[in-house]
């Protein structure tokens, strides 16, 4: 990932956004809570670990600063790349990628690493900021003036997801999804959505199946 450097050096100001934005956080949590995943997962790109102690799962992450703060909320981290998972195969109940795609140097390589580490039924689980929501205008708008971030994030449409799970042989089989009333502060409970609207929420995980 060529976005390692970054988050080094900002780790604890990209995990102060969750206690920033509380109403965004809940929302995006709640999703996540509504997801239903059981078993031994992956979280790949984690982070500082905030979706991660919400599903107990294992964290993989290549920054080393934002794994000094996954270390306080999961039982396990892992340092790695999402490109280059060092996991073996068909190991994991689930797989979930959440916002890590845009800042991937290859996302599809990532999601195809999601799927091989999966077991037969597993699931994946890839949510994103759409390029074509307003959210994903908005931070695209920010990026292109040399936003901290989203500068180097490129955000990737619900089609190009869904067709690359697809491309993988994985069944795409739902959208959860929250944030539909536009850039702003509040709260919204997630919402099963479909392939024609996902595209409309500023938070959403496509759900597919090996």
């Amino acid at each position: 990932m060529y976005t390692i450097d970054l988050f080094n050096s900002r780790a604890n100001e990209y995990d102060s956004w969750y206690s920033k934005h509380p109403l965004l956080a809940k929302s995006e949590e709640d999703t996540i809570n509504a997801l239903g995943l059981n078993g031994i997962g992956l979280d790949v790109g984690a982070g500082s670990g905030f979706f991660t102690r919400l599903i107990n799962a294992i964290a993989l992450e290549p920054s080393l600063a934002m794994i000094k703060l996954a270390k306080d909320r999961t039982w396990a981290v892992v340092s790695g790349v999402g490109e280059l998972i060092p996991i073996r195969d068909s190991s994991m109940d689930y797989v979930l990628i959440v916002v890590t795609l845009c800042f991937a140097k290859d996302p599809e390589a990532v999601l195809r690493e999601g799927a091989r580490v999966l077991k037969d039924n597993g699931r994946l689980i890839a949510c994103i900021v759409p390029l074509e929501s307003s959210w994903g205008m908005q931070y695209s708008e920010l990026g292109s003036r040399g936003h901290p971030y989203y500068s180097r994030a490129r955000f990737l449409t619900v089609k190009w997801v869904t067709e690359t799970l697809k491309g993988l042989g994985l069944k795409v089989t739902s959208y959860v999804a929250t944030l539909s009333k536009g850039v702003g502060e509040y709260y919204e409970a997630p919402n099963f959505t479909d392939y024609t609207n996902a595209g409309k929420y500023g938070f959403v995980c496509i759900n597919a199946v090996k």
